[in-house]
């Protein structure tokens, strides 16, 4: 029994084989191989661009960023600066103006120009209040005068019935004078007399001064010095009754009109410089070397 159908013939053989692929390195390049062939080199291309350009696109991203981060605390830091500036400022605009008000309380150094002029002023307005009085013209209208210095009605009536005759004797009595203002020296600014932190920011002027007036005129007089612009301050200060009118010492003080020569010492004082131009700050002190240090410098010597 023959079955022809089951041989093959040679050629058809060789086809049911399989297909044939190239070979490379002794490696048949089947469509797997290359498959994985080609994912590698996939892979590998892909660390390569990795590698070669999306890496210094990183590190160059992340050196922006920093920078950017650096950036943004500079100009932090920078308003930070401006806000503290501008609060300094404000601060140092505060502190002089109040230095301005307090220097326009104590005048300037032209202060000491009309010092003479305003002293003398004062006494003048201490005789315009009895300027009647003065002017030897006791009269009743003028009775008002003298009781508005401090003399009591019982003194007005003895003054009207005892001098009121005597011209001479009422302008004597009644007319506040200066008679002495004798600068000391010339101006010169201060040490540290009154502390170290007025050294040389005050210029000081001594002055003698002497005017005679009644008690109640002298210490209206000593009043309105103390209004004056410049910082007065006053030392040896002495009163005697005057000899300048011819009564006894019994009759003038009887009538209240002794009047009372009053002396003393005057020492103007007057800021220096421009209030509102910040002073200069001190030169900060050298620091002490160390213990160790000090040592070591004195065993070389």
């Amino acid at each position: 029994m023959t079955f022809t159908d089951d041989f093959v013939p040679i050629e058809d053989a060789e086809e049911l084989e399989g297909p044939s692929y190239p070979t490379a390195f002794g490696i048949e390049l089947s469509p797997k191989v290359q498959g994985i062939a080609l994912a590698i080199l996939g892979v590998g291309g892909a660390i390569f661009l990795f590698t070669r350009v999306v890496r210094p696109v990183q590190l160059e991203l992340g050196m922006l960023e920093q920078r950017i981060e650096e950036k943004e605390t500079t100009l932090a830091n920078q308003a930070e600066s401006l806000r503290q500036i501008e609060e300094i400022q404000a601060e140092l605009d505060r502190v002089l103006a109040q230095r301005e008000g307090i220097y326009s309380l104590l005048g300037d150094p032209n202060s000491f120009d009309t010092l003479l002029l305003d002293t003398n002023q004062q006494i003048e307005k201490s005789n315009a209040a009895i300027s009647g009085a003065i002017a030897g013209d006791l009269s009743e209208a003028n009775s008002a005068q003298l009781t508005s210095i401090g003399f009591s009605p019982e003194q007005v009536n003895r003054i009207f019935q005892e001098i009121a005759d005597d011209p001479a004797v009422q302008r004597a009595a009644f007319t506040s004078e200066l008679f002495a203002f004798n600068p000391v020296g010339l101006p010169r600014p201060i040490g540290e007399e009154y502390g170290p932190e007025l050294a040389g920011q005050l210029e000081s002027q001594i002055v003698e001064v002497g005017f005679r007036g009644l008690f109640t005129q002298t210490q209206n007089i000593l009043n309105n010095l103390e209004r004056l612009e410049p910082l007065l301050i006053i030392r040896g200060f002495e009163q005697e009754p005057s000899s300048f009118i011819d009564l006894d010492e019994e009759e003038a003080n009887r009538l209240g009109i002794r009047p009372l020569d009053t002396t003393f010492t005057m020492e103007v004082l007057v800021p220096l410089g421009d209030p509102l131009e910040p002073p200069t700050p001190p030169a900060p002190e050298p620091e002490a070397p160390a213990e160790g240090e000090e040592g070591e410098t004195n065993d070389e010597g």
